[in-house]
């Protein structure tokens, strides 16, 4: 999940260097997701006490993976693409990636009440309470490597791939 969200914070100075984007412009596509984000967590938590959590899980990290493919797509043909609409699909595109984001840390707790007794859910909470900085850390790196070496459209790509991999399992 958190490559899916990570990838616009890696991107964001080339977007910027290239005259695509400009800082205002990320700051309200940021806020797509940030804004789309509560409100998904919010009900997707009570959506998924009804759900199959892993297919959940897994539809909503499959969702993001292609906000971020398409974005990357998009990339590719931006210098044929008006700006605003640019702007416009980012923002669009990276509010949906918000709400499938959102499916992913409820229905992670759900899971973990399921699986573990409460005498072990602290351990098991504590460990996965950490993987947002352990993602985080591994996305920035790894998407730092990728956007220097093949461009900020492969930063989008090579995160949508990733999320794909991880919803297929």
């Amino acid at each position: 999940y958190y490559v899916c969200r990570m990838s616009i914070n890696v991107v964001k100075q080339p977007l910027i260097d290239e005259g695509i984007l400009s800082a205002g412009q990320l700051g309200l596509i940021g806020s797509a997701l940030l804004f789309v984000y509560a409100i998904g967590k919010f009900m997707n938590g009570f959506i998924a006490d009804y759900c199959n959590i892993r297919r959940f899980m897994a539809t909503g990290l499959f969702i993001s993976a292609l906000m971020n493919l398409l974005m990357g797509v998009l990339g590719l043909f931006s210098s044929m693409i008006p700006m605003a609409v640019i702007f416009v699909s980012f923002a669009v595109l990276w509010g949906m990636n918000g709400w499938m984001q959102s499916m992913g840390s409820g229905p992670g707790v759900i899971s973990l009440s399921r699986w573990f007794s409460r005498s072990r859910r602290g351990t098991y909470y504590s460990i996965f309470s950490s993987s947002p900085y352990i993602g985080e850390f591994i996305s920035y790196n790894l998407l730092a490597v990728v956007v220097a070496w093949l461009g900020w459209q492969a930063g989008f790509i090579v995160a949508a791939i990733a999320g794909l991999a991880g919803a297929a399992l």
